[in-house]
């Protein structure tokens, strides 16, 4: 065994010595009531989480929103205006509950994500973006847009208001690179406008999971796929996160940074969405000072049985291979430019669908038993 290589049963200590984040994906109310954060974070060390409207959706009918849901009736509140209100709340204790780990954490750790149900729209996403920003009044949260052209409009705007701000899912190096270029844009003209950018924090999503689910899903029809080739098809997400890598660590080569540096700005997390089947299998395969692996609480608890077999950096130097793992898929039948755009243009529309979901559970619980 080479002596970088370890076996370890205390894998989310490991991975902190790496200087790999752990950040809940998926948080609720609950788990912050119920002090599954609080253990999470005291436990295994979760640094960061992300919110998405899917997760409140259901529990909007649940006890825990029966007296707010009464008193935004009271007052009249529509469904959208209630979804917002109950929305701001949730996240607001969550910023509340990662504030210790945020004040020690110089603006990298601490952090909460949480996207806009306006994707379609660049005007109406920073809009949604500035009262998200103004009502939860938390300096941890970063509002999070698609990496499209809108989303990636709506980025640069936020950061130049100082308002943080993160974009995601990515897909290829391509887009990683879009996304740079947008958040160099917003942090140039935060500084431009006299803003400080000590504290202006921002994260970059590449969904490991989700990839490797897409490729196999997109295996041809009548193909097995056998051992071989499920390994194949489970190298995607790791393949995508190494290109990524390879461009983010460029970032530290571009003209614009060094005076963006010492005006105090800190590089974007990259976040690494893993699915919580693939714990622990991906995890040794996609560490690297500076990043965060984002896992669900199930995800979370695999990892804290698991035993992982580490090698330290396994994401600097990968792109060559990176790009022959992604020829393997091709090579399988999968064909990956259009199975990239085919994510690329679900991914805005999903976040739009997941918003009006919410609107319309939460127009239903206002409306009491009758209107469920």
């Amino acid at each position: 065994m080479d002596l970088r290589t370890r076996m370890t049963s205390n894998p989310a200590r490991q991975l902190a010595a790496e200087g790999v984040s752990l950040w809940l994906d998926g948080v609720n109310r609950r788990q912050v009531s119920s002090g599954v954060l609080d253990r999470l974070v005291r436990e295994l060390g979760v640094t960061g989480a992300t919110f998405s409207f899917g997760g409140l959706t259901g529990p909007v009918h649940g006890s825990a929103y029966r007296d707010r849901l009464a008193d935004l009736a009271a007052f009249g509140a529509g469904p959208e205006e209630a979804a917002r209100v109950l929305a701001a709340d949730d996240l607001r204790a969550v910023c509340d509950a990662l504030d210790p780990v945020w004040r020690t954490g110089r603006g990298t750790e601490g952090l909460v994500c949480a996207g806009v149900g306006q994707t379609l729209d660049p005007a109406a996403a920073v809009a949604e973006a500035r009262w998200l920003h103004w009502i939860v009044d938390r300096p941890n949260l970063l509002v999070q847009f698609p990496a499209d052209r809108v989303g990636l409009a709506a980025l640069s705007r936020c950061l130049a208001e100082g308002i943080g701000a993160a974009a995601g899912p990515v897909f290829t190096d391509r887009g990683y690179r879009e996304v740079l270029t947008a958040w160099f844009d917003g942090l140039e003209a935060a500084l431009a406008a006299g803003r400080p950018l000590d504290g202006l924090s921002s994260a970059i999503r590449v969904p490991v999971g989700a990839v490797d689910a897409e490729v196999l899903a997109a295996l041809p029809a009548g193909t097995r796929p056998d051992g071989v080739a499920q390994a194949v098809c489970r190298q995607a997400g790791i393949a995508v996160a190494r290109l990524a890598f390879t461009v983010h660590e460029r970032l530290f080569e571009d003209p614009r940074w060094p005076r963006l540096a010492r005006a105090g700005a800190v590089p974007p997390r990259l976040a690494l969405a893993l699915d919580g089947a693939s714990v622990p299998a991906s995890v040794g395969g996609l560490v690297a000072a500076g990043t965060v692996h984002v896992l669900t609480e199930d995800g979370l608890e695999r990892l804290a049985e698991a035993t992982l077999l580490m090698e330290g950096d396994t994401l600097s130097g990968r792109h060559l291979s990176a790009r022959d793992d992604l020829d393997r898929i091709e090579e399988l039948g999968v064909r990956w430019p259009e199975l990239v755009r085919s994510m690329e243009a679900a991914a805005p529309p999903r976040q739009y669908w997941e918003w009006r979901a919410l609107v319309a559970a939460v127009g239903r619980a206002l409306a009491g038993p009758e209107g469920r």
